[in-house]
């Protein structure tokens, strides 16, 4: 199992490791700041040795998801790199969609449930949950506006792991907490503030779509 060096430091941007395994285009390494897919982040994209790097996803192993044949084999020692500025800009998403969900649920109360958790856009640079129940265009203004007073307020924003379980993740930020897996900002200052709207197109099943993006 590789070390996990993106709970370590979610802002490490550059790393060197060991290949371990390299099975056709997946390749697994003895440690990585790589974070892979899964609790609503996507992977991250970026570089082995130069190789890139399309995708990270985790079964069992963390692998890395190259494009093309590998510049290095088993056993070499590598030099990676993420590609930072997308990875940034989902932790700040993650955490954004994590704070309009609080203010969803107080606004709305149990008028509006969640149907999913946020989910990051990776092709649209947004985040957003699906909503059940009706969704006023005046609540989704009033959404926005009590988040950005709260992202405005520079909370501190904590994740940790559990003592038992150090896959099992925490997200805290001012007095809401919930498990979250994912990477994420230390301050809401990093965020900025955020617009808060409904989708244009809705999934059916009376389910409604509400996308966060930062602005």
């Amino acid at each position: 199992m590789a070390e996990k060096l993106f709970y370590q430091d979610q802002y490490m941007k550059e790393f060197d490791a060991k290949v371990v395994k390299i099975d056709g285009n997946k390749i697994i390494l003895d440690k990585t700041c790589f974070y892979p897919r899964g609790g609503g982040q996507v992977g991250d994209t970026g570089e082995i040795n130069g190789t890139r790097v399309i995708d990270t996803l985790k079964n069992g192993e963390v692998f890395h998801i190259i494009e093309g044949e590998p510049s290095f084999k088993e056993g070499d020692e590598v030099h990676c790199k993420i590609d930072w500025e997308r990875r940034y800009k989902i932790m700040k998403l993650h955490s954004s969609a994590h704070i309009v969900f609080y203010f969803m649920q107080e606004v709305f109360g149990d008028q509006c449930k969640p149907a999913t958790s946020g989910i990051v856009d990776e092709r649209k640079d947004k985040s957003d949950y699906l909503f059940e129940g009706p969704v006023d265009p005046e609540k989704i203004k009033e959404v926005e506006k009590k988040a950005n007073e709260f992202i405005s307020k520079n909370q501190e924003i904590v994740t940790w792991s559990d003592e038992n379980d150090p896959d099992r993740r925490y997200w805290k930020c001012g007095d809401y907490e919930m498990p979250c897996g994912g990477t994420h900002p230390k301050n809401t200052s990093e965020i900025g503030p955020l617009i808060v709207k409904k989708g244009k197109k809705n999934p059916g099943a009376g389910k409604k779509r509400i996308e966060i993006t930062l602005a």
